[in-house]
């Protein structure tokens, strides 16, 4: 296959290479033990198994809300995507244009644009659309996904002003010294649905290893139902069918008890049938993405210090297609460095000194033929003080520079107060204020014709409060209640507008987003083998246009197009001698679909569930049967305007796990 020659002969060529090289020097404490007494051999031997632990940049987002998705939450999900994920899983809304279509995301009332993603530190949004596409970033290329609501563009750099969403392929404490594991999976179901994960991982006290190839496919000739001479016709789902690949390695080795080198690879590969709107013409659009991303760094933890240096490559490709247009094509390099020099002050003080730079080389037919090459830098300077042992402050502060343009000074200050710690309650109370910018897209600044390369950063201010209460009645049933509220304004917001002749973006707008956002977990082990874990969360989202220039037509107070007012989620894990239930019901309000807020799409309600049983069948192996179904009410509904959706429908996984 050619994808698989250039798995081997692309960019991650040297990591396999240097993998394979790795897992021989894993030999050498065998070779010891029977007789071999090197000194570098002896030195391996003798590493301890507990390290000094770096300090995390969560530690710095004191008074912010953080929502993890541990390797547990994940597991139903990993020959999907993070679309299905977060939006089975969470209360967030993702705008989805059909199954394994467009699939964006809306924090706290903003756009896709104003949430940043990270891998393993990076930002990974498409330097031309200045966002991520979640229906291409599958759940194998990651062990863990934090959500931050919220502006934090001190912390996380451009583009956190709705939120950040930080994916981690790294090791886990807990995984070092396991051994050799493995994990394969099989998925069939309903629209042409076929899957398939390979996973193996390898670890001592010197070397951690995982690699993971995944397949995804499905024809999604779904039926659904087009209102056509005002009556309800039955239609089957056309040019709507994708295929997506994706293969990642990650390797971490330790060099010493207190240094150690990181490398990882994620290369996706997805190409997919543009799904038409209902009651358009098929113009047979389809779309080719391709991402390569490689990251390397190097980190030395002492008792007082801390020093990292990491760096990355990204390439993305993105080409369409249609009968009416043609061809268009799209390459777009980054370049990205990071240092950063981090301080224990005192037991309970730490900073974190570091800078960025990113540089970008795009290839685009809609730029011309020239290639456009851009550069941007920033430094951040982040504290965390702790003056009494139930307060906790942070500061940080973070300076870009862009070119032609230079965003302001960005601060985040935060704290956290345990106010209650008695018996079987806690309650912490929290607060963050923040600034955050959003850098022009090279799509908004570079589009020919029509972009503007004298727009300026979008700026945002934003602050939030709450409280989380703890109730841990019995050491078997934990009750963990967050209850948050918000508000922000984003000024010199973007909006493409129609000219005399083309559309063109201009900073038209002031937008206020405000809301209120509520979760709740319960962990029950009442003995023997069984335990349940319910979560509920729901979101109030109000975002409204406060002021506009003469050029923007839309009217001030009203909510945003595609915003949901209403947004919940339930979901329920059970598990009982090798058993496992599973539900989760979603709920997304009415969301309007034009600038007046007349017309809108109704809110729908998504029930899905899943049941499963896990079989021991050898020494070491085990073998998981999963049976999953969506939509099990069979509701007819759209997420963005005119785009079909699946009803009821299913699929079943075998699973074979080795140790």
């Amino acid at each position: 296959m050619v994808l698989q020659t250039r798995f081997l002969t692309g960019p991650a060529g040297p990591l396999v290479w240097l993998t394979a090289a790795l897992l021989t020097a894993t030999a050498q404490p065998a070779a010891a033990q029977m007789g071999t007494n090197s000194p570098d051999t002896a030195r391996v031997l003798q590493l301890p198994a507990v390290r000094v632990a770096g300090i995390r940049a969560t530690r710095f987002a004191v008074g912010s809300r953080q929502l993890t998705l541990d390797s547990l939450a994940l597991d139903k999900y990993r020959t999907g995507t993070l679309a299905d994920v977060l939006s089975a899983r969470t209360a967030l809304y993702l705008k989805n244009y059909g199954p394994g279509q467009l699939s964006s995301i809306a924090l706290r009332g903003t756009s896709a644009r104003h949430t940043a993603v990270l891998w393993n530190g990076f930002n990974i949004n498409l330097p031309s659309l200045g966002e991520a596409d979640f229906s291409l970033l599958p759940v194998s290329g990651t062990t863990q996904i934090e959500i931050q609501p919220g502006p934090a563009g001190a912390t996380y750099g451009n583009g956190a002003v709705g939120g950040t969403v930080r994916l981690s392929s790294a090791a886990a404490a807990d995984t070092w010294g396991r051994g050799w594991q493995g994990a394969a999976q099989a998925d069939y179901g309903s629209f042409g649905l076929g899957a398939s994960l390979l996973m193996a991982s390898f670890s001592n006290q010197v070397l951690a290893l995982r690699t993971s190839l995944s397949y995804r496919r499905a024809d999604n000739d779904f039926p659904y139902y087009a209102s056509e001479g005002g009556q309800r016709v039955s239609r089957r789902q056309e040019n709507a069918a994708f295929r997506q690949i994706s293969f990642s390695q990650d390797a971490t080795v330790r060099l010493g008890a207190a240094s150690e080198l990181t490398a990882a690879v994620w290369l996706t590969d997805a190409d997919r049938q543009i799904q038409p709107g209902i009651g358009t013409n098929n113009t047979h659009a389809q779309e080719r993405d391709q991402s390569r991303r490689l990251t390397a760094g190097y980190r030395h933890v002492s008792t007082r210090h801390e020093w990292a240096a990491r760096a990355a490559w990204f390439e993305d490709v993105l080409n369409y297609r249609d009968n009416l247009n043609g061809l268009s094509e799209s390459s777009v390099r980054t370049t990205q460095a990071q240092a950063e020099h981090t301080w224990r002050l005192a037991s309970n003080a730490s900073a974190r000194l570091g800078a960025e730079t990113q540089h970008f080389a795009a290839w685009v037919d809609g730029y011309g033929a020239a290639p456009r090459t851009e550069n941007r830098y920033s430094a951040f300077l982040l504290l965390r003080y702790d003056p009494r042992p139930r307060l906790q402050l942070s500061l940080n502060l973070r300076q870009a520079v862009l070119p032609g343009r230079q965003p302001p000074l960005t601060p985040t200050a935060g704290a956290e107060w345990l106010a209650l710690a008695g018996g079987s309650h806690a309650l912490s109370l929290k607060a963050n204020a923040s600034r955050s910018y959003r850098a022009p897209t090279l799509n908004e600044r570079y589009w020919r014709p029509g972009g503007n390369p004298n727009l300026l950063p979008e700026e945002s201010f934003g602050y939030e409060g709450g409280l989380v209460h703890t109730l841990t009645a019995t050491p078997r049933l934990r009750l963990k209640t967050e209850l948050t509220a918000h508000q922000q304004l984003v000024d010199n917001w973007v909006q493409w507008t129609p000219g005399e002749r083309y559309w063109s973006p201009r900073n038209l707008r002031q937008v206020q987003a405000r809301g209120l956002e509520a979760s709740t977990e319960l962990r029950w082990t009442p003995g023997g083998t069984y335990q349940l874990t319910a979560r509920g969360s729901y979101a109030l989202t109000q975002t409204e246009k406060t002021q506009g220039t003469a050029a923007d037509s839309d009217p001030v107070g009203r909510q945003l197009p595609f915003v949901p007012l209403h947004s919940a989620a339930f979901s329920t894990d059970q598990a009982w001698r090798g058993w496992q239930l599973g539900t989760t019901l979603t709920y997304t309000g009415y969301r309007y679909t034009d600038a007046s807020a007349t017309a809108f799409l109704p809110g729908y309600l998504l029930l899905n569930a899943s049941v499963g049983r896990t079989l021991a069948v050898g020494p070491g192996w085990r073998l998981l049967v999963l049976a999953q179904g969506y939509n099990l009410t069979n509701q007819d509904y759209q997420s963005y305007q005119n785009r079909a959706l699946p009803g009821r429908n299913g699929s079943l996984s075998l699973r074979v796990l080795w140790r």
